[in-house]
């Protein structure tokens, strides 16, 4: 696969912290990668350990609370001796609500990632930001939480103001961190479980649309950049596609008598 001359970068730069801490013995840590980031940091693993290594032994990977997209990748001492688990992760989360619960904007993830940039802070020092709407007393009202570098946190809690809305902003741990992701059910028939059968049913295209977003490496098959259209998933596989969204294939049925199988696929919202 060609490589930009700011991928080559990437690539390079993730080579770099793998030969640190295998030669000093030490975890080393990334910025938050986005899925194509990701990717590049799996092939530069694959690069050292020509492809032998283990996810949890070599590397570890958090964005701060389960199914985040962006995420710190920690590298590992091959020695395998170095324990890491997401308290290590130097990751806070922030929280922010509006004051005036009856006079607020309805606030999406621009308007929050928006604000943040403003601050002067780069994309590598942020991780997800959710959005998450709730009632509180009758009224609608938006929550922000905003992953970030936990020495960034404390610009983050400085904030008052989103849009027209004023907000308080504070820092949270963990355990007061509580997500369940939600849902939509898509479905249908596909001839066979190849990556692009199946994403033609995800993002309600034909097989040859489909084909040129895996071709133009804008699909992403559990954190890895996937362009083998023939590529076969198999239930609980993760994907996800730009501009579309993040997929689980869920599900299969028996075949059918038209030799087709039933499938479905959970998409995250």
């Amino acid at each position: 696969m060609h490589l930009s001359k700011e991928e080559q970068i990437l690539l390079q730069h993730f080579n770099d912290m793998i030969q640190l801490s295998y030669q000093r013995g030490i975890p080393v840590y990334s910025q938050f990668a986005g899925l194509h980031e990701t990717s590049l940091a799996y092939r530069a693993m694959d690069d050292f350990y020509h492809g032998s290594w283990q996810e949890g032994r070599q590397a570890v990977f958090s964005g701060g609370y389960p199914d985040a997209e962006r995420r710190i990748i920690c590298f590992l001492p091959e020695q395998g001796d170095c324990y890491i688990d997401n308290l290590d992760f130097p990751i806070a989360c922030v929280r922010i609500k509006p004051v005036n619960k009856r006079f607020c904007d309805s606030l999406s993830h621009r308007d929050y990632l928006g604000t943040v940039m403003n601050l002067g802070l780069t994309r590598d020092q942020i991780g997800d930001i959710l959005v998450r709407r709730e009632e509180e007393d009758a009224y609608q009202v938006s929550t922000g939480y905003i992953f970030c570098k936990r020495e960034k946190a404390e610009l983050l809690t400085e904030l008052t103001r989103i849009k027209h809305t004023t907000v308080v902003s504070e820092m949270i741990s963990g355990e007061e961190f509580i997500w369940k992701p939600e849902f939509q059910e898509i479905s249908g028939s596909v001839s066979s479980f190849r990556l692009d059968a199946v994403l033609s049913v995800a993002v309600k295209a034909s097989r040859s649309q489909g084909l040129l977003l895996i071709q133009a490496g804008n699909v992403f098959l559990n954190g890895r950049c996937c362009t083998e259209n023939a590529k076969k998933l198999a239930e609980g596989d993760v994907f996800s596609v730009r501009g579309y969204g993040k997929f689980i294939f869920e599900k299969i049925s028996a075949r059918s008598k038209k030799e087709r199988y039933h499938i479905i696929l959970k998409q995250y919202i």
